[in-house]
């Protein structure tokens, strides 16, 4: 009886520390898998531990909801990481405002947002106004759009106005700054669809404004 105790103690320890090779016939891990793995339930990492090492080599997985599909997602391959920024600078801009400036960047992999923005003159001048009228100076249209398969950029005045610059400021243009945020389209799985909502005239919303399917 005691030898049959320990032979399954043993079988037991066995089990615990065997390691499982997928598609691996030498697996070094304690789940090694070459390819994709596809699960129905939800997958959770236990005791992951935390790396100190360097980042270059390193991979992230990713999960394809449609396909339910675990796919690995090499940073090191891509134009861009995960989550970039680029600062953008346009010299020499014409009064009318930046229309249609093409990135390069394809609408296919990646998302593009404006962050943030900086006016300046030429010469980097601090002078810088809107045409029309003093008392009612409209705001600014800042939009990242897609048109032509790559993401385009646009930033001027509303309402028809421009810019405006004194007559002793030379060189007699703008400058126009833009920091851009690019997400890979592979780590945002999932994209909420536009919210419309009718303020009917109010100030503040009344909490009834549908939430984000996804936050």
């Amino acid at each position: 009886m005691k030898k049959n105790i320990t032979t399954i103690a043993i079988l037991l320890f066995l089990t615990v520390k065997a390691q499982v090779g997928i598609n691996k016939p030498n697996p070094t891990e304690m789940l090694d898998v070459n390819g994709n793995m596809k699960f129905s339930n939800i997958l959770y990492l236990e005791n992951p531990g935390v790396y100190l090492g360097s980042s270059s080599n390193s991979y992230l997985i990713v999960k394809d909801n449609g396909s339910q599909v675990i796919k690995r997602y090499v940073p090191e391959t891509s134009d861009y990481s995960a989550i970039n920024t680029v600062n953008y600078t346009f010299t020499g801009v014409n009064f009318t405002g930046l229309t249609n400036y093409d990135t390069g960047i394809p609408s296919s992999n990646y998302y593009l947002t404006i962050g943030g923005y900086i006016i300046r003159g030429g010469g980097n001048s601090s002078n810088v106004s809107i045409s029309g009228s003093n008392v009612n100076i409209p705001l600014y249209s800042a939009r990242a759009f897609i048109q032509g398969g790559t993401w385009r950029l646009k930033f001027l005045p509303n309402h028809s106005r421009t810019f405006t610059v004194p007559d002793s400021q030379n060189p007699k243009n703008v400058d126009i700054k833009l920091n851009i945020i690019v997400y890979r389209r592979d780590m945002l799985t999932t994209v909420n669809p536009v919210i419309n909502y009718n303020m009917n005239a109010n100030v503040a919303g009344t909490g009834t404004s549908p939430q984000p399917d996804k936050l």
